[in-house]
């Protein structure tokens, strides 16, 4: 799924639950955002290695797959990202401390709130 809105800026979006996916869109479009959204981990990984956005949010389990490389190469690159989970993610965070986590479900209010801070510090 592409989708361009403007230049306000591109995010990336990875996560495998398509439902999930079109209602994080949808709010992400509702700032002006280009979005990007990846269902699958290889996917998403190539897209990290491009570069070619300012933020990232990531379900850290993709069709019984961990994120974890995904994760890893953000952080490599320095990319602005947030964990988007439906599951306790307190040993990653205990491992990472400066992660930012939110938990599913997430409110578009909270969601919007986190990507503008993202993209501030793009």
């Amino acid at each position: 799924m592409h989708s361009q809105t403007s230049t306000l800026g591109r995010v990336l979006v990875i996560e495998d639950d398509p439902v999930v996916a079109m209602v994080l869109e949808d709010v992400l479009q509702k700032l002006k955002l280009e979005v990007i959204v990846d269902l699958s981990l290889a996917n998403a990984l190539t897209e990290i290695e491009s570069g070619e956005f300012d933020a990232v949010l990531l379900d850290m389990e993709l069709r019984g797959e961990s994120a974890r490389p995904a994760l890893l190469a953000m952080m490599a690159q320095n990319v602005p990202f947030v964990v988007i989970s439906g599951s306790d993610q307190s040993a990653l965070v205990a491992e990472f401390p400066q992660l930012c986590v939110l938990m599913k479900p997430v409110s578009s209010a909270e969601l919007q709130r986190i990507v503008r801070s993202l993209l501030r510090h793009a």
